[in-house]
């Protein structure tokens, strides 16, 4: 009989609680811990419409994009950075328990603190493309510090990508490699895949001085003057050509996104990083194609002169 009875006492003692009860008891956690307002740790577990399922303090919860730990102007960032939040685990307070007709909890995670971090130009960096225009990509960098610094996103212009093609097939969501070149006149970060930065350090775009030079035009929608990138990379300032600095303006602001121009290297500005450039404007693909026909020919060609006409020789198969 006292053998029975202790056994019974051992049992209920430490024999696991039924279904309900484990669970009232979870929610009665909960329910207090909104009372104390206090700060909990929750991971995410799967994408939701608008928002994601996590799990707080052993219960399903919901967590709505716009009470993230951080902000994106488009909920599809979310989508695309989705796959790589799997599992993270941020910090939240319980904004809300209810727990009829089913439990519904929502948790509110703008209480997290982030680790500042700087970025260094110059510097590698992985990043997730979370958009893609016809200019370019847009690119977050949280990811390489495992969103333990929040969110860090710039632009990359498609012009950084060494062919055409692999900028098509870069696609929202991808992991992509790149280096911070700083922030612009907008405030928008600036990434590449070539370091400016060391290059000019080293003296490389300064070596281009007297040569002619394939110039890309970068312009956005709503830039009424476009950006000069020397071989894609460099920045550039046209200083002057076709005689007439209103008409030069007037020829410049009318290129379009991703046309490629020929000009000359006049000179640079080291401390802005910026080549100044002369529009070679009789360099056209047919005259390239003569030039390319009369290899050594000492004649002048459209008023070119015979140094101009070497110069234009030298990077016929950088052209192609």
């Amino acid at each position: 009989m006292i053998w029975n009875n202790l056994k019974k006492f051992i049992e209920r003692k430490f024999s696991k609680p039924d279904k309900k009860e484990w669970l009232d008891k979870l929610v009665e956690n909960i329910e207090t811990k909104k009372i104390e307002n206090a700060i909990l740790p929750f991971k995410i577990i799967d994408l939701k419409n608008k928002g994601f399922l996590v799990k707080v303090s052993g219960l399903y919860a919901f967590i709505s994009f716009n009470h993230m730990p951080w902000k994106y102007s488009k909920n599809d960032y979310w989508t695309s950075i989705f796959p790589k939040l799997i599992g993270k685990v941020f910090f939240c307070r319980i904004q809300s328990v209810k727990k009829e007709p089913l439990l519904s909890i929502v948790i509110n995670g703008e209480s997290h603190k982030f680790k500042k971090r700087e970025l260094l130009i110059g510097e590698n960096y992985r990043g997730v493309i979370i958009e893609k225009v016809r200019s370019g990509i847009f690119i977050d960098v949280g990811y390489h510090f495992d969103w333990r610094c929040g969110s860090y996103i710039g632009y990359l212009h498609k012009s950084q990508f060494d062919t055409v093609q692999l900028f098509s097939n870069s696609s929202v969501g991808d992991e992509i490699k790149i280096l911070y070149q700083g922030v612009n006149e907008k405030g928008l970060i600036l990434y590449s895949r070539t370091n400016e930065i060391l290059d000019w350090n080293n003296a490389i775009p300064q070596g281009l001085l007297g040569q002619i030079v394939l110039v890309h035009i970068v312009r956005g929608e709503d830039d009424k003057v476009p950006k000069l990138l020397v071989k894609g990379k460099y920045n550039g300032k046209m200083i002057y050509e076709l005689g007439s600095k209103k008409t030069t303006r007037k020829i410049k602001n009318n290129l379009k996104d991703g046309e490629i121009i020929h000009c000359e290297v006049i000179g640079f500005k080291e401390k802005e990083r910026v080549l100044k450039l002369k529009w070679a404007a009789e360099l056209n693909n047919e005259l390239i194609e003569d030039v390319k026909k009369n290899i050594g020919s000492k004649r002048i060609i459209n008023n070119l002169s015979d140094d101009t006409i070497q110069k234009l020789i030298a990077i016929r198969d950088e052209i192609e």
